[in-house]
This record gives C-alpha cells, sequence and structure tokens, in this order.
C-alpha cells in the first residue's frame, strides 16, 4: 500500500481539535519508518503566461507516529498522529520568472505601462503534518476478516514563503510574501482503515492505507503568486497548473502496542502572567498521556470550581485573583502536577484617597485601596513633602487641627513598580454651623421651680395637648426652644403652647 502526500506540502501542519475519549478506552501507540521513504525528485514545470520555470523539490518521508484509542464497548476507534518530513533545502526552492506589464517611472507612473521582469522564489521547509480523525465507529468485514472504519481526512491548504524581486524602468522593489495554496476540497487522503484483534489487548494489527492520486493547486491558471504593492499600485501574478508528488509507501499490516501503565506527563509547563488590574490572564499546560485527561487548576493549593480543562483564564484580574497557580493532570494510570506558575499585578490604585471635609479637634481617618504583588509600601505626602511614619495604606489624626488641612497624596509600591494617589485636598472647619428657625417660650419664675410645657394644634380639643417637656428654671427668666420644629417650613403645622406648674 502506498500513502500519498503532496511534494509541495512540507510546510503544512494540520491539528484537529481533539474530542472526547470514553474512560473505558484500550490505548495503543505505534512508531514506524516510512518505507521506503522517499521523496519527489521534482514537480512538472509550472505553465506561466509569458516566462520561465525552473527548481525542484526534494524531501523524504521520515516517520509515522501515532496513538490509537479503541474503545472496545462503544466500538470506536480514533486515530492522533504525527508524519514527519525533511527537504533538502539546496534543492526545493522554486524561482518562477515572469514578464509583466506595470506603470512605468515607478514609483511615480504614468498612464502607459512598460514591460517589467518580475522574478519569485517560494521557499519550502521541513516538517510534517499533525492529524486527528476523530471518533469513527468500527464495523467488522466478513470480507477482509477485520473490522473496518474510516480513516479519511480532509486536505487543507498549505503555506508557502518566498521573496518577489522587480525591476522596471531602471528601478527595483524587492519584498518577501506569504501565500496559501488552495487544495481542492474534494481530494483526501486516508490512514489506517483496518483492524485485526487477533492479539488484543496486547497488540493491534493495523492496515488499508490508501493510495488516493491527490494533487494540489488550480486546474489550468490559477494563481501561485498574488501581491498588491500598496505603495504604487503595482499588482503582479504569476500562474502555475497543478502541482502533483510522488508518492511514500509503508509495510502493512504495521503492529501498535498496549499501553499497558500511562500516566500522563507534562510536556509544557504552565508559564507565569504579569497582569495589569481588570486584564485578563491565561495559564496553559500540555500533557501527554493515556486518554481521557483530566484537569483540576488550584489557586495557592485550593481547587477551582470548574477549571478543568487544559487553560485557565482568569477574567478581570483582581487582588483575590493573586497568587499561586498549579494544574494536576489525571488519567485512569495516575496523576501528574504542574510547576507552580504566580500571576502577579503591577500596582494598582482600586480605590482612591479623594479627599475629605471634617472639623476642628475630631478624629479623622484618611485611606485608600490598593492591588498588586505584594509587599505593598505606602508614603503619605502633606503639600509634596513626606510625612514621617505615614507608611501605611491608612492616615489617621487624633483631634485635627486647622493646620492639618491642605494637599494630600500617596505613593503606592511592590516589587514591580509604584502608583501614585493624585493629590487630593483635606479641609477642616472650625465647626459645623447652620441656620433655622424654631418656635420659643420665655419662662420668668423661681430658680428651682419645675414648668411643664405642653403642645397643641386644635385649641377646641381641651384632650388635644401633648406635653414636651418638664423644665426646672435655672434663672428667673429662662427661653426654650422647641427644636422638634422648623418654623420655616410652608408644611409645617400651627402650634399652641402652655405653661403649668409642674410636679
Amino acid at each position: 500500500m502506498t500513502f500519498t502526500r503532496l511534494a509541495s506540502t512540507v510546510s503544512l501542519f494540520v491539528v484537529v481539535a481533539g474530542l472526547a475519549v470514553n474512560a473505558h478506552c484500550q490505548t495503543y501507540y505505534l512508531s514506524t519508518p516510512i518505507l521506503p521513504g522517499r521523496g519527489g525528485n521534482g514537480v512538472p514545470p509550472l505553465t506561466i503566461q509569458d516566462g520561465s520555470y525552473s527548481g525542484s523539490i526534494k524531501y523524504t518521508w521520515n516517520t509515522l507516529t501515532e496513538t490509537i484509542y479503541l474503545d472496545p464497548v462503544a466500538q470506536t476507534i480514533r486515530q492522533v498522529g504525527f508524519a514527519s518530513v525533511s527537504i533538502n533545502p539546496a534543492a526545493s526552492n522554486i524561482v518562477l520568472n515572469e514578464i509583466r506589464d506595470v506603470p512605468g517611472q515607478f514609483p511615480n507612473p504614468p498612464q502607459t505601462n512598460v514591460p517589467a521582469t518580475v522574478t519569485l522564489s517560494a521557499y519550502l521547509v521541513g516538517g510534517g503534518f499533525s492529524f486527528d480523525t476523530g471518533v469513527q465507529p468500527i464495523t467488522w468485514n466478513p470480507t477482509a476478516q477485520a473490522y473496518t472504519f474510516n480513516g479519511s481526512l480532509a486536505a487543507f491548504p498549505f503555506l508557502v514563503t518566498g521573496s518577489y524581486f522587480l525591476v522596471t524602468g531602471g528601478q527595483t522593489l524587492t519584498g518577501t510574501f506569504n501565500y496559501s495554496l488552495p487544495v481542492w476540497a474534494w481530494m483526501t487522503f486516508s490512514t489506517f482503515n483496518q483492524l485485526d484483534l487477533d492479539n488484543y489487548p496486547t497488540s493491534l494489527s493495523l492496515g488499508g492505507l490508501n493510495n488516493p492520486d491527490e494533487y494540489v493547486g488550480y486546474n489550468g491558471n490559477g494563481p501561485v503568486f498574488c501581491t498588491t504593492l500598496a505603495t504604487n499600485g503595482v499588482q503582479m501574478e504569476l500562474y502555475a497548473s497543478g502541482l502533483y508528488d510522488a508518492t511514500w509507501s509503508m509495510q502493512t499490516p504495521v503492529t501498535a502496542s498496549n499501553i499497558l501503565s500511562g500516566p500522563p506527563f507534562i510536556t509544557a509547563q504552565p508559564q507565569g502572567v504579569l497582569a495589569t488590574a481588570h486584564a485578563n490572564a491565561s495559564f496553559n499546560v500540555s500533557a501527554f498521556g493515556a486518554m481521557p485527561l483530566g484537569y483540576q487548576w488550584s489557586l495557592n493549593g485550593t481547587n477551582i470550581a470548574g477549571a478543568t480543562s487544559s487553560t485557565l483564564t482568569i477574567p478581570n484580574v483582581r487582588q483575590y485573583d493573586l497568587g499561586t497557580y498549579a494544574v494536576v493532570v489525571t488519567n485512569s494510570f495516575g496523576s501528574v502536577t504542574s510547576s507552580n506558575a504566580v500571576l502577579s499585578m503591577y500596582p494598582f490604585i482600586a480605590a482612591p484617597f479623594a479627599g475629605a471635609i471634617t472639623y476642628w479637634g475630631k478624629d479623622a481617618t484618611l485611606s485608600l485601596q490598593a492591588w498588586g504583588t505584594e509587599p505593598l509600601g505606602y508614603q503619605w505626602y502633606k503639600d509634596g513633602v513626606a510625612i514621617l511614619n505615614a507608611n501605611t495604606q491608612t492616615l489617621s489624626f487624633t483631634s485635627i487641627q486647622a493646620t492639618n488641612a491642605g494637599l494630600y497624596s500617596v505613593v503606592v509600591t511592590s516589587p514591580l513598580g509604584s502608583v501614585t494617589n493624585a493629590p487630593a485636598q483635606v479641609i477642616v472647619y472650625p465647626a459645623g454651623v447652620s441656620l433655622g428657625f424654631c418656635p420659643s417660650v420665655t419662662i420668668s419664675g423661681v430658680i428651682g421651680y419645675s414648668y411643664i410645657i405642653e403642645r397643641t394644634v386644635d385649641l377646641t380639643n381641651t384632650n388635644s395637648w401633648v406635653t414636651l417637656t418638664n423644665l426646672t428654671l435655672a434663672l428667673p427668666v429662662q427661653l426654650w426652644v422647641d427644636t422638634n420644629v422648623d418654623a420655616t417650613s410652608p408644611f409645617g403645622s400651627k402650634y399652641f403652647y402652655r405653661v403649668l406648674p409642674g410636679q
């Protein structure tokens, strides 16, 4: 069997999102050379409008590494893997030369066009391609005496990088480009599609590699390179017909061994994040092991509810989000804990000091709220001068004086920097003063005698009188004021007062 893949797709990287695998699945692994592992001796000449083509592609397919997840209960299979490839860069550059009409006297063209030489160099890099078939059902095939399943994958575009060189009117323009070369949508290639369970659960025999006749590009004249030079409006296009490749093959069937014990291990640890207040922060971990893998993130040793994926995002970072994050990765064979990753924050004033108004002789406290990686330091200033020993989040005064009035600011520092609370004014008034109009009663009598003061709103009702106070004279003539009544209010009632001997 042969497995066809494009010679010019050596820069293809296709990653399909992982799918869930049931906990009762068996996990198998294979890593085998691709035999005989040959590559292309070149590609057919390109058809371009009026120029020349040169170049070739020299490449070698190396190994196929794959993990197979087989669920005997649900009768499903999933193939996840990577096929590696290397190229000979000295023999894999493609050069296209073309004569095109472009505006003359570039970059300030007149209305007429002049012939220009466009040279395009395309460079390919080695690598390979990743694939994931997703979970596929398996079906018994009595003719093949094996289980069969769908191993097809869709073909994807691949990226070509290169440079161009344009000469016109005695002037030149050079630059680089990236171009995604499409593949026909109906073209597919296949991984294994046949399964023999003779040695289950120790191992599996896989076969049925397909050999599709695949090629890339447009049929006829499709653009391989197209760019618009924004500074002058010159547009260049080079055209090519389809690019074909040689094939690579491997001996089948291939044996995949059961991973009898496969606790997870971490391939990329989460990294610390330095954030600003109210920004978003993310931690990521990459792990490998028998599927399915479970994740549980923690902050300062306490599990975070719902944080059960390989990526943890903290939206709108606040002070209580800061600390040490870690993740435990688990599967049916065991668990592993990541290294610690610290979420840090630049100092930030969350609730600034905005000034204060107080009265002479009262106690007063000035304060602000700051966030950031601790320890946080504070220095209060009055009228631009540092206040001795004012090094906490609050600044307190006992019996504040008029001399304490002024402009106060605070500098908050942390190991990551500092931030300043803008100056805000503290006003100290001598006292609180308010004016009002209230009814009053003047009583002339004997010092030490007591009098009852009563009030009513209805003189016709003798039972409506209400006692307000029992006043003992301290002076021969004494003024009593009914402070519960605002005489200036247009909505106030009309009151009558009387004074009676006290008991």
